[in-house]
């Protein structure tokens, strides 16, 4: 374990990621590059692809184009103080059978357990104590409202009945938030892990996200990472840096894919043009959307449609390194706004053993409307929410002005328009997977274009295991097309059941039985 993670340090150290990151040049006009396998995007998709074309199909003529000076995508971390704090992916969830939870073993990634019973709550009085009535709220809709929910969600799924929206399922099942205290706990249990509201969110698709994530695993628990060396990225960074002498081309932004029966053509921001016989586009949901990289010709309509309809989330960190620590030692703390729900509601410490002691280093997160909102005003603007919401919280006179203060801003950067997908109420089966379907010819063995990431997964959406699969996925069609005429080969088969259950060795029909018993 210890060369492996040494052998890593040394990697980031000497590259930034794996293979060579030279700055790319300013004007690349006239200069053609050509590849057989082109990758854009060099996240967890577009790793975990690579690595599966390389091992798993032996192909080797393969480029990643990547637009930062890193592997990661929105793996990424930044510094306070003297630490690294994660930006984006922060938890490994549903250890078990997770792929990410294996691999963070694998490459010493360090992360501890996240203890979400270690919590205060807080309401405009201040701390509530214990047995007050947010407290209640959450126990009530973790330990009755949402099993039954989940419940109502699959017995609606096995009977083929038209989805709702995530407040319909919850109303059916005895949940009408009134007070403040329901509405944070509603924000708690649910927007802190879809990053948007029930309203705006699948019954079944939240329910089953749940459950395949969280029980199908075979272990719930969450841990957060908190390497001080890689960060969570070195997750992805590890998994490149099994593939010997892996071309990667960094700091080399995509404006436009021209795609055809024949191959793929891509232009660069510098006036590159990378031509491959296949390409794996991984951009984020949110690009595809804002329309920042231009189709040629533009994506089919049935495509378009599903792009559209499906949702990218925002979900934001805001952290702050203080003078003094004013709060206590546990983990979380939990506040309930008089007036808007959800606002600055969940609050974590990370000056705690385990953790980075001494740190005084605390964070919020704001998602949806909110996080947008954020991004709109003045570092100094967010600042005084967030230290107001403390100052209400602790008292005013126990809360200092801080010594940094910083958060990205997921939805201005055009390299990303947000962080994960969420499946939104209305959204079908069908236009999710058409997200996937690649393009480029009438046949399906003419497609040069196939399309990737954690938004492409039907089950594990949102999360840094489902993009893991979907590189593998994408990857093994990607390989059945060139070196067997697109028959599926065995592998493939393989990859698509690993997609689909974590574990893929296990018996399906007891893993169907599991669920009706979930259900049920």
């Amino acid at each position: 374990m210890m060369s492996l993670r040494l052998s890593l340090l040394a990697a980031v150290l000497a590259f930034g990621a794996c293979g060579y990151a030279a700055p790319a040049p300013q004007d690349d006009t006239g200069k053609v590059i050509e590849t057989e396998i082109l990758i854009l995007g060099g996240g967890m998709t577009g790793v975990a692809a690579a690595n599966s074309l390389y091992h798993d199909a032996g192909m080797r003529n393969i480029l990643i184009v990547e637009a930062r000076s890193v592997l990661g995508g929105r793996v990424q971390d930044s510094r306070i103080g003297n630490y690294t704090i994660e930006y984006g992916a922060n938890w490994i969830q549903g250890l078990g059978n997770n792929p990410i939870w294996k691999m963070a073993q694998k490459y010493g990634v360090v992360n501890r357990y996240s203890n979400w019973e270690s919590i205060d709550y807080f309401t405009k009085d201040g701390w509530e104590g214990d047995d007050g009535p947010l407290q209640h709220a959450v126990t009530r809709y973790e330990e009755e409202v949402f099993p039954a929910a989940a419940a109502d969600a699959g017995r609606r799924k096995e009977l083929g009945q038209p989805d709702l929206s995530m407040k319909a399922g919850l109303k059916l099942n005895g949940w009408n938030p009134l007070t403040p205290e329901e509405r944070t706990a509603e924000f708690f249990a649910h927007d802190w892990e879809q990053a948007e509201p029930p309203i705006v969110s699948s019954f079944i698709g939240t329910a089953e996200a749940y459950n395949e994530t969280f029980v199908e695993s075979g272990n719930g628990t969450n841990n957060i990472v908190t390497d001080q060396v890689t960060g969570y990225k070195g997750v992805v960074l590890g998994h490149a840096a099994e593939i010997p002498n892996l071309n990667v081309m960094y700091n080399t932004v995509v404006t436009e894919i021209a795609y055809s029966a024949t191959g793929v053509t891509v232009k660069t921001k510098t006036g590159l043009t990378i031509k491959a016989k296949k390409a794996l586009c991984t951009f984020s949901l949110g690009v595809l959307q804002h329309d920042d990289v231009k189709f040629v010709p533009e994506l089919p309509e049935w495509k378009r449609e599903a792009i559209a309809n499906f949702h990218m989330a925002t979900y934001t960190k805001i952290f702050a390194r203080f003078p003094t620590k004013f709060w206590n030692d546990t983990e979380f703390a939990l506040y309930a706004d008089p007036d808007e729900r959800g606002f600055y509601a969940v609050w974590q410490t990370l000056d705690l053993p385990g953790f980075f002691p001494g740190s005084k280093i605390l964070f919020a997160t704001l998602t949806g409307e909110q996080a947008h909102h954020a991004e709109y005003q003045t570092d100094a603007e967010v600042q005084a929410d967030y230290v107001q919401v403390l100052r209400d919280m602790y008292g005013a006179a126990n809360v200092p002005e801080p010594i940094e203060f910083k958060f990205p801003r997921w939805n201005m950067d055009p390299l990303f328009r947000g962080t994960f997908t969420n499946w939104g109420a209305g959204v079908t089966v069908k236009q999710q997977e058409d997200m996937r379907v690649p393009v480029g010819g009438e046949l399906d063995s003419e497609a040069t274009l196939w399309f990737a990431g954690e938004h492409t997964s039907r089950k594990y959406f949102g999360y840094l295991h489902g993009a893991y699969w979907e590189g593998r996925l994408a990857a093994s069609h990607i390989a059945d097309c060139v070196l067997r005429q697109c028959v599926t080969g065995d592998i493939t088969k393989k990859v698509r059941r690993q997609a689909v259950d974590f574990d893929a060795g296990d018996d399906a029909g007891a893993k169907k039985q599991r669920r009706r018993r979930m259900w049920t």
